[in-house]
């Protein structure tokens, strides 16, 4: 039944989307003040290679850089051509915003996405040949298709523009195009490895060199453009985009990536690839993690504007280091009074996956006052092994799939949790909070618990968003990675577990079977969606909650 209510909305939307004459009395406050068309000054390919050689440009270099890290691209072209947005509308919670979230990784896959996104029947191109569908699981791939296709807002992150191993692509523009919305894009890092730019020859592990394979990496110098960032689409026009470098930058993405492999490091990219398939290479890169504001025009709303914050959080470091720069992220928006979209890819995983070494293992080994608990039970329990296994069982068990499970200090740590509570117990300077609740009437399947109206929960823990090529006995490997956190405006603090649900977040869900069932997958991370209503739900099941 739901599947034939989406393909009738899905049907209604393709008609309403179609492009009419723009119109002044449509949108008379903003049509004559939007930008129709903005994007930086990109640096040429030997300005590029400089950096590569240092990152320490002269002054008048360095404004350039200053410029175009906080100068985002804003299109609002498909507004000029008419296009408007169509709400879609649920009986439980009548009209409402779907909004979007996609990890694309690299970009290596934008064609196969654009396909999917361009027309459902295309889905059936792209789905695994290996054995048929099941008309079910057909059914549910033609479901979470459209779902994302829907959306009315979608942000991306680990989108490219003019970079060699995505094959070039303007990944922010084709997709753009190709679902006829407006669009925002801000880089965060420029791509410089000097092998790409043709300033090195690749030197294998065996240590030699290959002069076919280092031409293989070489990049095309009129094509390349390095860039690496973050992107939202929108059918609502693009008020304003507003981005720039975090002073928190826990991780040197230059210095660090050119360090030479230790021996542990070269063991353990060895058995990521045996085990889960997967290849950790370097990076090198200039800039960081950004901060990514696009105000969106929503009249619906009160005071006509929606902020999205699109968040990609450092990767390489310890949650430490990501809780800080969500502290900054968090003292920038404090005095946003209108509807907040909080969401990308947190990177909330416990470990640190930059290179290692046997000396950085032994320094945070002794600094983890949990080792030294064990070493406590070890000295002074007879049975100390099975008092040490069971509790380090206990707690591996407490945290698998649930970032926000308890941080017990020491004792059975979650060291991802304080991020977590950061965000719960935010206040913006209006006094409202973000939406943590979980109520079964607007979870996705039913499955209630804290935050699972905005992400979607499993058995245990949550549905994860991310997993290696191979994750091994289908848990270790993956991670809930990617959020939504909601600003209503109507839940005051402090939050209260009933309340407005006007623009709460409803029925958030992660498109695991869409990613996973393609011939060639997507990308590492799985999409997610949620539906935010523009009014009171009236459902008396929605209400009762």
């Amino acid at each position: 039944m739901r599947a034939f209510k989406f393909f009738l909305i899905g049907a209604a939307l393709a008609v309403s989307l179609q492009p009419r004459p723009a119109s002044a009395a449509q949108d008379p406050e903003t049509s004559g003040s939007l930008i129709r068309l903005q994007e930086p000054v990109f640096l040429s390919f030997e300005e590029l290679q400089s950096l590569a050689r240092s990152p320490r440009a002269p002054d008048e270099f360095q404004k350039k850089l200053k410029a175009f890290w906080e100068t985002p691209i804003i299109s609002n072209e498909a507004y000029f051509r008419g296009v408007r947005p169509a709400h879609l509308s649920l009986p439980e919670i009548g009209p409402f915003i779907r909004a979007a979230t996609w990890n694309v990784e690299k970009s290596f896959h934008i064609p196969n996405l654009v396909k999917l996104l361009e027309s459902p029947e295309n889905l059936s191109l792209l789905v695994r040949r290996d054995k048929p569908l099941a008309p079910d699981k057909a059914a549910l791939l033609l479901e979470q298709r459209n779902r994302l296709a829907e959306s009315d807002i979608i942000l991306l992150q680990e989108m490219d523009i003019g970079v060699k191993r995505s094959g070039y692509v303007d990944a922010p523009r084709l997709l753009a195009e190709a679902l006829n919305m407006n669009y925002a894009y801000a880089a965060e890092q420029l791509e410089i490895d000097p092998v790409t730019l043709g300033l090195e020859r690749i030197d294998f592990e065996e240590g030699g060199e290959d002069a076919e394979a280092t031409s293989y990496y070489l990049a095309d110098a009129a094509r390349y453009k390095g860039a690496f960032g973050c992107a939202v689409l929108s059918r609502y026009p693009i008020l304003s985009a507003q981005a720039f470098q975090l002073k928190q930058q826990p991780y040197d993405w230059y210095h660090a990536e050119r360090a030479k492999p230790s021996f542990l490091e070269h063991a353990r990219r060895k058995g990521t690839r045996l085990l889960f398939l997967n290849e950790i290479t370097r990076e090198v890169k200039i800039g960081g993690r950004i901060f990514f504001r696009v105000d969106l025009a929503v009249p619906e709303l009160p005071g006509g504007v929606l902020s999205v914050i699109n968040v990609h959080m450092e990767i390489k470091c310890l949650p430490e280091g990501r809780r800080a720069q969500m502290e900054e992220i968090l003292s920038v928006i404090r005095e946003i009074r209108n509807p907040v979209i909080l969401a990308g890819d947190f990177n909330s995983a416990p470990t640190d996956i930059s290179s290692t070494s046997l000396r950085r293992v032994a320094v945070r080994t002794a600094k983890n006052p949990t080792t030294w608990l064990s070493a406590g039970i070890s000295l002074l329990a007879p049975n100390a092994m099975a008092i040490n296994t069971s509790r380090g069982f206990s707690n591996l068990t407490k945290n698998l799939q649930d970032p926000t499970a308890r941080d017990i200090r020491i004792v059975a740590p979650n060291p991802v949790r304080p991020l977590f509570d950061l965000i719960q117990n935010y206040r913006f300077a209006d006094g409202s909070a973000f939406d943590f609740r979980g109520g079964k009437a607007q979870s996705w399947k039913g499955k209630a618990g804290t935050l699972s109206n905005s992400n979607q929960r499993d058995l245990k823990g949550f549905v994860t968003t991310f997993e290696l090529r191979r994750p091994i006995a289908g848990i270790i490997g993956k991670y809930k990675l990617d959020w939504f956190f909601i600003k209503s405006n109507f839940l005051k603090s402090p939050a209260p577990d009933s309340g407005s649900y006007r623009f709460a977040p409803h029925f958030g869900e992660v498109l695991e079977d869409l990613n996973t069932s393609l011939e060639v997958q997507i990308s590492d991370h799985h999409p997610m969606v949620v539906d935010l209503p523009l009014g009171e739900p009236s459902h008396e099941a929605v209400l009762k909650n």
